[in-house]
């Protein structure tokens, strides 16, 4: 590995995480890249500053594969041959995913590897707490920190409120604001894009995410549309993942505004989000406690003391009922594809010892 290679690697995250799985996969005419963009199991590869490789998985690979999780994803290590063939993906430190929109189970990667996770909502109608807790429960359960850009705020006369009410809402997490014509005031932005380190932006359509990362990356490569005056949602203008080198040195994964955020095995996540929550739960007198009228219930004591907002229970409750439901149905899933596993294997045994005979 040449000291130009090994720089352009640190630049884009490679750290010793990565570089410890290296003798055990590294083989020659394999070249590390990282996956820069997908779309319809094509995938973008850059191994170094100048050089990309259009690439598709290999076909054992395809054979392996469980699930989706089995396939690369944008912030992907991946080791490729000239050819444009991905051999391995190296072992992930974390990844931000959802349950697929219209597919039983299926769990889709939206990015991996890394390091914050930016929340863009807008001041206007899409200002949801709820939804607001829900991205920060994806987030929470990537490992990756997240953070609130609260977009368009030169629409809002009275922004420094806006901020302390979602602080209050959303505690241990920063929240910024940000406008349009500002951008280059917002210094903040440079603690979590500097070399080495990767975020992604996540939201609804129409919040503002693709001009702030034509911001970022400093020249306009993502369409931007205006939000419809009659309800104040936005059109899909991005329509893949992809990530981008920021004006800062860091990396910006940008993601299709998402209408629906579908929940899979995201229980950390939801205990790290609500873990006041979950506190308090574990002080009710009786452990089959089910908050509602029971004697010595310390949920009830904070809702009627103050201590527990009324809005910020019935999210969690919401949101718990969802994240066990599918978790539920997610383990029957995995077991059946397993089984469709193994009994392809099977069979392919089968058919190759009549051979032998």
């Amino acid at each position: 590995m040449t000291s130009f290679q090994r720089e352009f690697l640190t630049s884009y995250g490679w750290d010793d995480f990565f570089e410890s799985q290296c003798p055990a996969v590294l083989k020659n005419n394999l070249v590390i890249g990282r996956v820069i963009n997908e779309e319809r199991n094509l995938y973008r590869v850059q191994t170094d500053k100048e050089h990309f490789i259009q690439a598709k998985v290999s076909g054992k690979m395809q054979y392996e594969a469980i699930s989706r999780v089995d396939y690369p994803a944008v912030g992907d290590w991946v080791l490729c041959d000239p050819s444009g063939v991905i051999h391995y993906i190296f072992e992930r430190k974390n990844i931000l995913q959802r349950k697929k929109v219209g597919e039983v189970s299926e769990i889709q990667i939206l990015a991996s590897n890394v390091d914050y996770v930016f929340i863009a909502t807008s001041v206007n109608s899409d200002l949801n707490f709820g939804r607001l807790e829900r991205y920060l429960t994806f987030a929470w359960e990537s490992k990756a920190e997240p953070v609130i850009l609260l977009t368009k705020a030169d629409l809002e006369e009275d922004i420094d409120n806006i901020i302390l009410g979602v602080e209050a809402r959303c505690p241990n997490v920063w929240v910024h604001a940000l406008a349009k014509d500002h951008f280059e005031e917002a210094n903040f932005l440079r603690r979590y894009l500097g070399s080495g380190k990767t975020s992604v932006i996540v939201g609804s359509s129409g919040v503002g995410k693709s001009t702030l990362v034509n911001f970022l990356i400093g020249k306009e490569v993502i369409a931007t549309q205006e939000v419809r005056a009659d309800d104040d949602k936005g059109r899909h203008t991005t329509t893949s993942r992809a990530m981008y080198e920021s004006v800062y040195g860091g990396l910006i994964i940008d993601t299709p505004g998402m209408r629906e955020l579908q929940f899979s095995d995201h229980q950390e996540g939801l205990s790290h989000q609500f873990g006041d929550i979950e506190e308090l739960i574990g002080q009710c007198r009786f452990n089959n406690c089910h908050h509602q009228s029971e004697v010595g219930c310390a949920v009830l004591k904070a809702l009627d003391e103050g201590g527990l907002l009324p809005e910020r229970w019935k999210s969690y409750q919401k949101i718990q009922r969802e994240v066990g439901h599918e978790m539920r149905k997610t383990n029957k899933w995995l077991m059946a594809e397993q089984r469709k596993v193994w009994k392809k294997r099977s069979i392919e045994s089968r058919q190759k010892y009549k051979g032998w005979q």
